[in-house]
């Protein structure tokens, strides 16, 4: 099933802040305060395009992709192609960069739970064209005090973080960025490549829960998953905002279902899992600064490619439980995070009645972080990329903007010669900067991978 364009009311709030969401900023800047200092068959024959467009001419709206001169910018880019598309969505009804960035990672949770579901950790930047500022948001793996069943988990914090993340960077209403990926759980997709090729690889690890077995076992490229149980939490998050999972009602619900799983979740743990938000690591370039995501992210990783080592490793086949997602909107805010599960199918474990894939406390989790270049002084936007594949990913991601940015290189080449080595990734990139040269921008998705890039119209 697919959805045509995200609710018209997306349109009518491109300025203000609704009153839940300035209820959202007080409750989260209380809790930062108590807590921390900061805290088918179309796509497959886009890709049949792309691969015969070495030359990364312009393109329809899917895959690489470049604009007419004259006209702005903006378009998104994601490990698997629905999430990306909803993205493109909310940049097209008025959102910036961030919502559709909260908004991929919501539908993610959705239409790639083995590697990106409300249970996995990551890292997030946005660069902000307001205050010419980035800002990172890390939420690495906690254990949680019980295991399930034996089979540790992590702490899911990505729900607090995103919130966070909304508050301070989003546009739209909160309700807004949350609703399509609700729609996706309660009303059904058809199962892209990206899930079908993590479940060929790793199917078979969910067979000892009855729970996964019951919500995946006859999962394939092509079928319609639905997934109500998970509907029901989005819908409790979209009507009462992000807090409503680490302390509200559901906190509570979520909570007593993981005990009754044989686990161990208290609200107060949930509670006082809060994520960091702080400035990002950062390097110069010129008169730009390559963010990267601070430890305990793989920040260092990414900087280790942007000085020019290639990151070992094997080519990724499938998702291996870490995914990459970015947005650009037309005034050159950024946005791009970074998710894993630990592993795939992170804990392998489905909370009942919640359809929440728990992520593993594996510390390979921690290796992610997604890059952003930017110029300071006038908010320029150059690049954004994040990676999947492999725990390898973020230095990937830092090795392909050195081509692409430091070398001068096309960037669908770059993508199509490194072969997935190390993971995949997936960018946008304003060479010339979004402002002074948009029709030069070019977005992509790894050519190995089985992600999605759009432009927004």
């Amino acid at each position: 099933m697919r959805f045509n364009k995200v609710d018209t009311g997306l349109r009518q709030a491109k300025n203000g802040r609704r009153p839940r969401q300035l209820r959202n900023a007080a409750l989260i800047g209380i809790l930062l305060l108590a807590g921390c200092g900061f805290s088918e068959t179309d796509r497959e024959s886009d890709r049949a395009e792309n691969a015969a467009n070495p030359a990364n001419q312009p393109l329809n709206k899917r895959g690489y992709s470049a604009v007419s001169k004259g006209s702005s910018f903006a378009a998104t880019t994601a490990e698997e192609g629905r999430a990306a598309e909803v993205g493109r969505e909310i940049l097209e009804a008025g959102g910036n960069a961030t919502d559709a960035a909260v908004a991929m990672y919501f539908a993610l949770a959705v239409t790639l739970p083995s590697a990106a579901s409300l249970g996995a950790s990551g890292a997030c930047i946005v660069h902000d064209d307001k205050t010419k500022k980035a800002e990172a948001f890390v939420f690495a793996p906690v254990a949680a005090p019980g295991a399930v069943k034996g089979t540790p988990f992590s702490v899911p914090t990505g729900v607090r973080a995103i919130t966070l993340m909304h508050v301070r960077h989003g546009q739209l209403r909160w309700e807004q960025t949350v609703s399509p990926a609700e729609r996706l759980a309660r009303f059904g997709f058809q199962v892209s490549r990206a899930l079908s090729r993590d479940m060929q690889a790793g199917g078979a690890l969910l067979g000892a829960d009855a729970e996964a077995r019951r919500i995946f076992g006859n999962v394939s490229e092509g079928v319609l998953l639905t997934q109500p149980d998970l509907a029901g939490v989005l819908g409790s998050i979209r009507q009462r905002g992000g807090a409503e999972f680490f302390q509200g009602a559901l906190a509570r619900t979520f909570s007593e279902q993981v005990s009754q799983a044989g686990g161990s979740l208290p609200v107060d743990t949930l509670r006082a899992a809060v994520p960091i938000a702080s400035a990002p690591l950062s390097v110069s370039h010129y008169r730009s600064r390559v963010y990267a995501a601070p430890a305990p992210a793989a920040g260092a990783s990414v900087l280790a490619g942007w000085n020019g080592q290639q990151p070992a490793g094997g080519s990724a086949v499938d998702s291996g439980g870490f995914a990459g997602f970015a947005a650009v909107d037309g005034k050159g805010g950024a946005a791009a995070c970074a998710v894993s599960m630990g592993q795939l199918f992170g804990a392998r474990v489905v909370v009942p009645g919640s359809g929440i894939l728990l992520g593993s406390p594996n510390p390979e989790a921690a290796s992610v972080s997604p890059m952003i270049i930017a110029n300071p002084g006038n908010g320029e936007f150059t690049f954004a990329a994040a990676g999947g594949g492999a725990p390898t990913a973020a230095q990937a991601v830092g090795y392909v903007a050195r081509e692409v940015v430091d070398q001068d290189r096309n960037l669908a080449t770059v993508l199509a010669n490194r072969r997935a080595q190390g993971g995949f990734v997936n960018a946008i990139v304003c060479p010339s900067g979004l402002r002074g040269k948009p029709e030069a921008c070019r977005t992509g998705a790894d050519p190995a991978g089985a992600g999605l890039s759009t432009i927004a119209e």
